[in-house]
């Protein structure tokens, strides 16, 4: 079908389909409604193409640019933001083009008529953007992308997965609407984003997933430790914490790595200190990022460390890994300090501690976790 345009221009061939997308009146709801599709979707040359459901009332409805204008856009561009996309890198479209709006003026569902007729635009678009990875943002645009080449994926089981899809890969994640977060928390939104961002570029397009190489023993920036890359995906996902929650959520989530994987990030050494484990090299392993991938600074005299304004490295922990990092921000990231500090307390390691120092012995300075094992181990 697209075939008779290939001796035109690709902006002469978009702006014939918006052109086409205005005269469209195949659903009675909504062919008075304004059809959001224009060059303010994004970049037609885009390597990665996101589709949602519908133009929102408050948003893309009354402004015509998709995920832009109300809470939804704000946590969308919020996502982009955190692995350092920008809107005009990536193209955005819908799996209908006009508002779905009720009698009583709030935003309605689909039908699955109406997802049918746009189902040709939507196949339109994808044809002759070309992007190298479609994602989709909830249950409604992964279904719509099926009756353009069938894929049989369900969001819950499919969530962040890259699959072949129609020539093409396809990844799968929730909406970053409201109502969506029930489902899908802000932090497990953005490490979703963290891993597509591990697998492509919205310009340059599918990345080749690199072994693991052996770190030297001195780290450079361009190098990041595992270490350092944990720092930067916690921040991604809490954006700011004290310095000793950082400390501590990091104690959690390699105490969780040692668990399940049988060992932790890069055999991280954890000290007894008064304030519960803590890691003697975190703050020279920081120095390097401080102003790129690290911001630090004092409020109300406690030491504060934010996502940095520069980062100069993108995400490359190991999948399992991130998925624990995850995992241990969304239970214990709203914790305040005195809260996830009796957390840490109540782990099997620091109840061993605690055994020996009520036995009168001295255990300031004895690891917690070392060379990846735990205190009270009988290997340890």
């Amino acid at each position: 079908m697209l075939s008779t345009f290939d001796s035109f221009t690709k902006p002469a061939r978009f702006d014939d389909l918006v052109q086409s997308v205005q005269h469209c009146n195949l659903c009675p709801r909504l062919c008075s409604r304004r059809k959001v599709l224009s060059p303010a979707n994004g970049n037609i040359e885009a390597k990665v193409l996101f589709v949602a459901e519908a133009p929102g009332r408050l948003g893309a409805d009354r402004t015509g640019v998709p995920l832009h204008g109300d809470r939804t856009g704000d946590n969308f561009e919020m996502l982009l933001g955190n692995v350092g996309w920008k809107r005009e890198q990536v193209f955005i479209t819908n799996a209908i083009l006009c508002n779905p709006q009720e009698d009583n003026g709030n935003n309605g569902t689909p039908t699955p008529e109406e997802i049918a007729n746009c189902s040709s635009y939507l196949e339109m678009v994808i044809a002759m953007v070309k992007p190298d990875v479609v994602a989709t943002l909830g249950k409604t645009a992964l279904e719509a992308l099926d009756l353009i080449s069938p894929h049989g994926i369900e969001l819950q089981s499919g969530v962040a997965r890259m699959v072949p899809w129609w020539d093409r890969k396809l990844f799968p994640l929730y909406h970053p609407g409201p109502r969506a977060l029930i489902h899908r928390s802000v932090a497990k939104q953005r490490a979703d984003f963290m891993l597509l961002a591990k697998q492509v570029d919205p310009v340059k397009g599918l990345l080749e997933r690199k072994r693991p190489e052996a770190r030297p023993a001195r780290l450079a920036v361009e190098q990041p430790t595992a270490l350092q890359q944990a720092v930067r995906a916690i921040l991604e996902m809490q954006g700011k914490l004290t310095f000793f929650k950082l400390t501590k959520l990091l104690y959690l989530a390699d105490l969780q790595a040692l668990i399940a994987l049988g060992h932790t990030f890069a055999g991280n050494v954890y000290l007894r200190q008064v304030d519960g484990p803590w890691l003697p090299h975190l703050d020279k392993e920081l120095k390097p990022m401080d102003g790129f991938e690290v911001r630090r600074f004092f409020a109300h005299k406690l030491p504060m460390v934010a996502r940095g304004p520069s980062p100069r490295f993108g995400p490359e922990l190991d999948d399992a890994v991130l998925e624990i990092l995850t995992e241990v921000v969304a239970k214990y990231g709203g914790l305040s300090n005195a809260a996830i500090k009796t957390t840490v307390y109540q782990t099997e390691p620091m109840r061993h501690i605690l055994r020996e120092e009520r036995a009168g012995k001295d255990m300031r300075n004895k690891p917690v976790l070392y060379r990846n094992k735990a205190a009270g181990n009988p290997e340890a």
